[in-house]
């Protein structure tokens, strides 16, 4: 049973949806940030430091160890050859947080896409990413560093705006453009396929596998259950607003001649999670809709505190 749990990132939009649901079952939760402001609460103990600052992050941590650490905000190989040297013998279990967005648009690959598939470096982002992958991998391999490496898509939630990451990416104008029924552009008459995650599931998978050892040295795609079309996205988003959906489209080749630096949007981006639940047990399971509800409703509920 996991009994200590620290978060690095955690009061962020995944950080602190991870913190709620482990809130739920681990008894000491620890939360570190590089806020300035040192945050107080019942329910969690506040470490303040920049993660990417070696020392600093060792003089912060202190002789504390841990069972669990998951790190949602690690974007460079040096942060996580920093986290592997730090926590080497002081976490039980290292889940880190990538993204699929190191995923490649490659006409060679299968659908449902699969960890095994071809990545891509062409975004700074996305290669931090796979160098933080190698390093922890590579940490497992030599030295039996318990790392488990977690690709979450698209992610909603309380916190973050709505937006399939394509023309528009999460603007948050969208619930207005779908109102008033103007504005709105998807790539290819809205038919790309996504596959989004509520934060809430990452959470629930992460409590799900934390400190199973048959998860160490994986890597799983963490997804929500539901593949949809963007415009079936955003219809249900119009259905929720009680308006029809209105949209202009935009033409794949066109967006990639105007923008030839962003080619990664313009793929499916559906996830075989067989593997995340022939090893750990775990099967996503939080609706779609539910999690585009909580979303719209922190977007109409924070648009109306400007």
């Amino acid at each position: 049973m996991v009994q200590t749990a620290l978060i690095i990132g955690g009061t962020g939009f995944l950080g602190s949806a991870i913190a709620e649901e482990l809130g739920r079952a681990v008894v000491d939760i620890s939360v570190l940030s590089r806020g300035r402001k040192i945050q107080s609460s019942e329910r969690y103990k506040f470490i303040q430091a920049d993660r990417t600052n070696a020392d600093e992050l060792m003089k912060a941590l202190g002789n504390r160890t841990y069972n669990l650490v998951v790190d949602c905000s690690g974007y460079q190989g040096e942060d996580a050859a920093h986290a592997v040297r730090i926590f080497r013998e002081a976490c039980g279990h290292y889940v880190f947080i990538s993204t699929d967005y190191v995923y490649a648009s490659s006409s060679e690959t299968t659908l449902p896409i699969r960890e095994s598939a071809l990545t891509h470096r062409d975004t700074p982002y996305s290669a931090g990413k796979l160098d933080c992958e190698t390093v922890f991998l590579e940490a497992w391999n030599e030295s039996r560093f318990p790392v488990t490496v977690l690709r979450p898509p698209h992610i909603l939630g309380a916190g973050k705006g709505l937006g399939s990451d394509q023309v528009l990416g999460r603007h948050p104008g969208i619930p207005t453009m779908i109102r008033e029924g103007s504005g709105l552009r998807l790539l290819a008459e809205g038919q790309l396929l996504i596959q989004p995650v509520w934060n809430r599931e990452v959470g629930l998978c992460i409590a799900h596998i934390a400190c199973m050892e048959e998860s160490f040295g994986q890597l799983f795609n963490c997804t929500g259950p539901d593949c949809v079309t963007t415009r079936r996205y955003y219809e249900i988003v119009a259905e929720m607003l009680n308006v029809p959906l209105h949209f202009e489209s935009v033409a794949v080749q066109h967006f990639i001649r105007e923008n030839p630096d962003q080619r990664h949007y313009t793929r499916h981006r559906i996830y075989n999670t067989g593997r995340l639940t022939e090893v750990t047990g775990y099967v996503p399971h939080l609706p779609v809709e539910s999690a585009i509800r909580e979303t719209l409703d922190w977007m109409l509920a924070h648009d109306s505190l400007r």
